[in-house]
């Protein structure tokens, strides 16, 4: 990464403000990129950003579904959540956030993990019936079970932590208002944090280059998506699956005075820190 006259060229302009970051399971499914991942937060701590982490955990919540003969479906990218399926994932995504707040600490960042439900940080509501086309193409009713909207962000344990120079690690299991849990997608909980704590940046690291307008061809990656954009990108297909739930939330989060989201490649060398830093972008960009 390069610098300039001593320091990264963007670290003046993000010194001081609040940038969330959301992290894929697949982009930290080994040590090595666990351990990567945190050396470019605490480079990015170290140079004054204050940030909000959110993580998933999608790729080890299969894996372990299937090992207890759980079935995994999916529609638009969001996970059909019974109650069996809510207990695996709570106990899948608390072991994963113990996994980051330790590398977090080996590198001398004070990271605290934590439930979105904790002190009611997060509340949420189920998500109502909606209409998607199923395997045969045929459109029907589908009904997610346990999965939620988030309703409001409370983030005053968040400006605790923060105001002690503490790292929150959130993931996003959240307070639903029957008193119960909740499963929630966790771009959109990035986005819904990154809109209540007034972040001026989002970022979302998986494990794809961006929106890409022919699938599995990263040359064709979009730079950047106007939020204007997306319900055509969306309408031709570019946006679809799992990548829907990924640009709405970065087109909400903009729409509510983020002022940009990025959605990059976590599998680069110091793909995080040169993002935010280095004032090279790669991925692509949703903005105004």
């Amino acid at each position: 990464m390069q610098k300039a006259g001593g320091q990264y060229p963007r670290a003046a302009a993000l010194q001081g403000k609040k940038v969330v970051v959301k992290i894929g399971g697949s982009s930290i499914a080994s040590p090595e990129q666990l351990q990567a991942f945190a050396k470019d937060v605490a480079v990015l701590v170290k140079n004054g950003v204050h940030l909000v982490l959110v993580h998933g955990g999608g790729p080890e919540i299969n894996e372990e579904m299937k090992r207890r003969g759980l079935d995994v479906k999916k529609v638009a990218g969001l996970r059909v959540t019974d109650e069996a399926a809510l207990s695996v994932v709570a106990a899948v995504l608390g072991r994963i956030n113990a996994q980051i707040v330790e590398a977090l600490r080996h590198e001398g960042l004070e990271a605290v993990g934590m439930a979105g439900a904790k002190g009611n940080t997060i509340l949420s509501c189920k998500m109502p019936p909606f209409k998607a086309k199923d395997e045969a193409g045929k459109e029907t009713s589908v009904d997610l079970g346990r999965v939620g909207e988030v309703t409001e962000v409370r983030p005053a344990a968040l400006w605790k932590l923060l105001g002690e120079g503490k790292l929150p690690v959130l993931y996003p299991v959240c307070a639903a208002e029957d008193g119960g849990l909740m499963n929630v997608n966790a771009d959109t909980v990035a986005a819904e944090l990154a809109r209540g704590i007034k972040a001026e940046e989002l970022v979302l690291v998986t494990d794809v280059p961006g929106v890409m307008r022919e699938f599995g061809k990263p040359e064709t990656a979009v730079s950047i998506i106007k939020t204007s954009e997306v319900p055509e990108l969306v309408a031709k297909g570019i946006v679809s699956g799992g990548m829907i739930p990924k640009v709405e939330a970065c087109r909400s989060a903009v729409e509510s005075g983020v002022r940009v989201a990025h959605m990059i490649d976590g599998k680069g060398e110091h793909a995080l820190a040169s993002q935010l830093l280095s004032g090279h972008f790669v991925g692509t960009r949703i903005m105004r």
